[in-house]
């Protein structure tokens, strides 16, 4: 019954469609890093190896020990993994209410919990969490950093793109990377101006151009990039896509628990597990700042 605070099934089921619906732009992270879940939840760190820079050979002379070894160039790491999440509360007014009117609950609560964890996710993927010493994309150890000559507002269109096309031979020029996916990612401000049309005698925009080119793989506007470069300012970067160089570490998606009794209603409680991003080749990442 209603007053016992007591949720129907036909109130989770429509619970549950709106907590596992998140629209694309919400779980941008999820479309831009391969998701790693084959990890236990019950795991409060996970290990991996980074490697600090390409592995090198070198030619040997015979009956020698001189090998180099590949491995001195990993170093170890434990990303710790956290349990992130929410809930939603009716009261028994409201339970009651919609028994009497033969209504489901308002399931559109679920929506802000949602929300929530999905920023959450976001926030730990793109720029980690300083109060529990999380890295992210942003500002991991070992990514390659340099500054725009000037802003992307004072900027040409043609030297918007050399900009662009500058920070993505950062990487193609890494041995084993010229044909390497690669995606960009802007600061949402930025990418607007992308939309402008790129000179008089061409139609496009210079977005569609750069699409047209065929660089990337992804290209998305982020708004975890403003203010994140050197001195608070916007970025732009571009980073090889694959699970050789970062990975979405979440040992379980999110989970709806069994409701609780909590005096004057019942609280739905939710969360996941997730350990940010996983960062295994930070050399393929660049940060461009001042744009």
């Amino acid at each position: 019954m209603a007053v016992n605070g007591i949720l129907e099934a036909r109130d989770l089921e429509a619970i549950d469609k709106v907590i596992y619906r998140a629209p694309e732009e919400e779980l941008v992270a999820r479309q831009l890093f391969n998701i790693k879940s084959d990890v236990p939840e019950y795991m409060e760190t996970y290990g991996y190896n980074v490697m600090t820079r390409s592995g090198v050979a070198k030619i040997i002379a015979d009956n020698t020990d001189d090998l180099p070894m590949i491995d001195a160039d990993m170093t170890r790491y434990h990303q710790p993994i956290f349990t992130i999440g929410g809930g939603v509360k009716y009261s028994d007014r409201e339970l009651s209410q919609a028994r009497a009117m033969g209504m489901n609950l308002d399931a559109e609560k679920a929506d802000t919990v949602r929300r929530a964890i999905a920023e959450k996710e976001n926030k730990m993927a793109f720029i980690g969490d300083a109060s529990v010493g999380l890295k992210g994309l942003t500002n991991a150890v070992g990514i390659k950093v340099e500054a725009a000559a000037a802003t992307w507002a004072e900027s040409t269109p043609e030297e918007i793109v050399e900009q662009i096309r500058v920070a993505r031979s950062r990487i193609t020029v890494i041995p084993g990377y010229s044909n390497a996916p690669l995606n960009l990612v802007i600061a949402a401000n930025q990418y607007e101006l992308l939309n402008k049309r790129y000179n008089q005698y061409e139609p496009k925009t210079i977005l569609e151009l750069i699409r047209g080119y065929g660089w990337f793989e992804e290209i998305k506007s982020l708004t975890d990039l403003l203010g994140v470069g050197t001195g608070g300012t916007n970025s732009f970067m571009v980073y090889e896509n694959t699970s050789r160089t970062a990975e979405l570490l979440i040992p379980r998606d999110i989970t709806r628990h069994a409701e609780e009794r909590r005096y004057p209603g019942v609280r739905v409680p939710f969360d996941s597990r997730i350990g940010g991003l996983i960062i295994r080749t930070p050399y393929a990442i660049i940060r461009v700042d001042g744009i």
